[in-house]
């Protein structure tokens, strides 16, 4: 039996976050850590892609760019290892790995794994969004980018902010984000109405 186009996106998210999680427990550190994991999860993801889907393009941030994309009806938009910097320290578990599915002009199916948190989301079935949590306003924001100036509230009440790495302040809903790590958010929370997100936890 053929597996559908969810599923095998969900086996080549699955078989690079369980690379990914061996190789942490390595003993390498740092940059040659996140080196090491953008080479295996590329490598995880692509022998899932090619054994089940061996006509498809892959377009891959750890890749040479395969200019069939632009003529093919069906490409595969990955990055390995969202959030390098984060997976090479120790303790994190803000890093991600993103496969998702162009087809025919629309973004058909989509995984996004969350190794240091046992997770995988899925297009189907969409993600349940948590319940709102009480108390101010948290907004997560890039560790990396961080706005330059204070955020301001239509409440009038000044939000506070945690700082967190590439994964978890990835827009859930722009409907025109076509760069691979933007495309797999979107599309897992197509079935989802938008809301706004609680913090994932404390500012690290």
């Amino acid at each position: 039996m053929t597996a559908g186009d969810v599923e095998v996106a969900a086996r080549a998210a699955r078989a690079a976050a369980g690379a990914l999680v061996a190789l942490r427990g390595c003993g390498l550190g740092g940059r040659p850590l996140g080196d090491a994991g953008d080479a295996a999860a590329q490598e995880a993801i692509v022998a899932v892609l090619t054994a089940e889907r061996p006509d498809d393009v892959v377009f891959s941030e750890e890749a040479v760019d395969d200019r069939r994309r632009l003529a093919a009806s069906r490409v595969w938009i990955v990055d390995p290892l969202d959030g390098t910097r984060e997976y090479g320290e120790e303790d994190r578990h803000d890093w991600a790995v993103h496969v998702a599915l162009w087809s025919s002009g629309e973004l058909t199916a989509a995984a996004v794994a969350l190794p240091g948190l046992g997770e995988l989301l899925l297009t189907d079935p969409a993600p349940r969004l948590p319940a709102r949590a009480d108390g101010p306003v948290r907004i997560a924001v890039s560790r990396s980018r961080p706005p330059p100036s204070p955020m301001r509230s239509p409440r009038r009440s000044a939000p506070s902010s945690c700082r967190w790495g590439r994964p978890a302040t990835r827009p859930s809903r722009w409907p025109a984000a076509r760069s691979t790590p933007t495309c797999t958010p979107v599309a897992c929370t197509s079935g989802t109405p938008p809301r706004r997100w609680p913090s994932p936890g404390p500012p690290g």
